[in-house]
């Protein structure tokens, strides 16, 4: 009877060190921002119909997937979704994980990007993406 309580003991130590262990090595994140937002084809139509008149590495950092500096709160929008968090009269964007922790902030002056804080690549690298 004392050797199945022990055999049983360990089997469930082992169990829970198992599950502790997958939940450890788990990313905090495992796809990136981007994916939230128009897939990699329709950021092309995208360009194409309202780009006029935003610089050229604007318009390529959209369509690899991440936020510039200068990019229009549009484009950002369309390429992230809608932020999981916002402050100061809107004026802050903040993307998060699962577990909430900050993958990407945002902060806006004259609705354009002014300054990107945390993963300024939304977990491309973190996920594997090529830039």
């Amino acid at each position: 009877m004392k050797s199945l309580r022990s055999t049983l003991a360990i089997s469930l130590l082992g169990l829970l060190l198992t599950l502790g262990i997958l939940l450890g090595c788990a990313s905090t994140y495992s796809k990136p921002l981007v994916s939230r937002g128009l897939p990699a084809n329709e950021r092309k139509d995208y360009i194409i119909q309202n780009g006029y008149g935003i610089p050229d590495n604007v318009k390529q950092s959209f369509l690899d997937g991440y936020v510039e500096v200068n990019m229009p709160r549009e484009m950002v929008f369309q390429l992230y979704g809608a932020p999981d968090r916002s402050s100061e009269a809107d004026a802050n964007w903040e993307y998060v994980n699962r577990r909430a922790t900050l993958v990407t902030g945002i902060s806006f002056k004259n609705d354009k990007v002014e300054k990107v804080y945390g993963d300024p690549k939304g977990g491309l690298e973190a996920a594997g993406q090529p830039q």
